[in-house]
């Protein structure tokens, strides 16, 4: 060691001097002088010339490397003591960083949830309450495009329908990138149609650009806020959900006599416009949707994985690429939940549950204004029901998080009580006598509504909720789409709405008996299978208290916007 320093060192001087030599000012070549010559005498010295700018700047350059290589030779040279050595701390990469994940044990019931809940709320009041009060418009439509009951009655079941029908795209869009950018999304979009639809001049144009393209966007808005409350909450669910369905009622109090204002002030075409922008609002409910991984996600997985390993396909052929596709197709939508017999029947029993109580949002106004009501008061009525659906949907989601009946049994009895409401329509012949009703019919309505999302996790579990959620709203969607229609059509027919309530009722009361068939095998919405989870990074299972366990698991990417 100290021989090699000797030669470092050595080179290192060497270099110095090299330095000194090439930076050292030149002899001119007039004097003459070489080394055999004798010195210059003292009294006629030789002006040196001074160096220039440039060659100073070199030679400092020269030296400062010089000095440097001096350094790196006691640098290398020094004694290995550990203590000296630097170890350089290698940042991870992002996709290292992603590796370890953190999934929870159990949703947190709580914390960030709440403002989960907040989302919900607003987005309640935004597209639901939006949607329901849209029953002020028709009217409007009816007299402005001179169409029939039916026909003007389908620019809303339109709207209602693509709303709840594109749900399980929405849900699966949301699995694939996330409910932040579907939500965004949605509202932009959903802004737009409404603004088209401020141009339009006949009843096709609105079934378009309010009914197709409006409610599709609503529909990226609005199921991905009802799926995250369910995975945020566990023992409060039910109370969660309520809350943040109550928007709807909160929305319907206020909407239905604004869009009335803003009708009799700017005419249809600015109404649409204000509610475009009213709408834009649901971005700022989509930034309060931070995404939560859970362990039932990693179970899901997991059996996805095993399926996929007894299901193994040849790359090459074109036929097995073809069935693989087809297959991730199956597995993104979920629907092996179809061939669950008790979640099958929910999906008939909700159906007809809101194929009978889809008509009030679109006839109601247009009965009351037949017996004698005022247009206004007749817009008023949606309001009462709101605010008789606001109270409700708190205090039905808080009774039953207490156990005393199940769920299902609370969600029956709403149900039962907007049936037997719409049953007693056609005795109500005066507007005091149509508010008891309205007051009623949210009454019950609140109750069997805030128990819709908490009954498919019961049916489903956590991991499969998306989906769940889906395909319920795409049954509910089809009856909005039906319902409105159908009873339009009465109306034509008979020249009155007692057979179109009548018939709601019946249909209510009947579709409930489907839900004592077979009941929920998974009451407390856990996952239903005991697979263990399987895969290649590991992650931290972070339990209620806080405790971490590490489990090799596959990591579930998520996007966020």
């Amino acid at each position: 060691m100290n021989d090699k320093r000797k030669v470092l060192k050595r080179q290192s001087s060497t270099a110095a001097a090299d330095v000194d030599a090439i930076c050292a000012p030149a002899t001119p070549k007039h004097t003459g002088i070489s080394e055999r010559q004798p010195s210059t005498p003292k009294h006629a010295p030789i002006p040196e010339r001074q160096p220039s700018l440039a060659e100073r700047n070199k030679r400092r350059l020269l030296k400062r490397q010089s000095s440097t290589a001096s350094a790196d030779v006691d640098a290398i040279c020094a004694p290995s003591t550990p203590k000296h050595i630097a170890i350089p701390v290698q940042q991870p990469t992002i996709a290292e960083s992603k590796k370890h994940v953190q999934y929870l044990e159990h949703p947190p019931d709580g914390g960030w949830g709440w403002l989960v809940v907040l989302s919900s709320f607003l987005m309640h009041i935004v597209v639901i309450a939006s949607i329901k009060s849209f029953g002020v418009f028709y009217p409007v439509f009816k007299e402005e495009f001179n169409e029939g009951a039916g026909d003007t009655a389908f620019i809303q079941s339109t709207l209602v329908g693509m709303t709840l029908i594109c749900s399980p795209i929405a849900c699966a869009l949301s699995k694939l990138t996330s409910c932040r950018l579907m939500v965004t999304t949605g509202a932009v979009l959903a802004a737009v149609g409404l603004i088209i639809s401020s141009f339009a001049q006949s009843v096709t144009y609105l079934l378009f650009s309010l009914g197709i393209v409006t409610g599709f966007a609503m529909s990226l808005m609005y199921s991905p806020c009802l799926t995250m409350v369910g995975r945020y909450f566990d023992k409060k669910r039910a109370t969660a959900n309520g809350i943040g369905l109550s928007g709807n009622g909160v929305g319907m109090f206020a909407l239905s006599p604004l869009y009335q204002v803003l009708i009799d002030e700017y005419s249809y075409h600015g109404a649409l416009l204000v509610i475009a922008a009213i709408t834009l609002h649901g971005c700022v409910c989509g930034a309060l949707l931070r995404p939560i991984r859970l362990r039932e996600d990693l179970e899901q997985q997991a059996l996805l994985s095993k399926n996929h390993r007894n299901h193994p396909n040849d790359p090459q052929s074109g036929c097995n690429k073809c069935v693989s596709s087809t297959r991730k197709v199956l597995e993104i939508f979920d629907v092996s939940l179809l061939t669950d017999v008790a979640f099958a029947l929910f999906l008939v029993s909700h159906f007809g549950t809101m194929l009978g109580y889809s008509i009030v949002f679109v006839h109601m106004a247009k009965h009351a204004q037949n017996i004698g009501v005022g247009k206004t008061e007749a817009s008023f009525l949606i309001s009462v029901m709101g605010i008789s659906e606001f109270i409700f949907r708190l205090i039905a989601g808080w009774f039953a998080d207490l156990g005393i009946i199940s769920r299902l049994n609370v969600y029956m009895i709403g149900a039962a009580g907007v049936g037997l409401c719409n049953l007693f329509v056609p005795f109500c012949r005066s507007y005091a006598s149509l508010i008891v009703y309205m007051a009623f019919y949210g009454l019950s309505s609140g109750v069997f509504h805030s128990l819709i999302a908490v009954l498919v996790r019961e049916y489903t579990g956590v991991a499969r909720l998306f989906n769940g959620i889906g395909w319920t709203l795409l049954a509910g969607g089809t009856a909005y789409l039906l319902g409105s229609p159908i009873a339009g059509w009465l109306y034509d027919a008979t020249g009155n709405y007692n057979v179109s309530f009548f018939s709601a009722g019946s249909i209510i009361v009947t579709s409930l008996s489907l839900l004592c068939i077979k009941k929920p095998s998974n009451p407390d919405g856990t996952a239903s299978h005991d697979d263990t989870p399987s895969a290649d990074n590991n992650i931290s299972i972070v339990d209620r208290d806080g405790h971490i366990e590490d489990s090799p698991t596959r990591v579930e990417q998520e996007t966020t916007l």
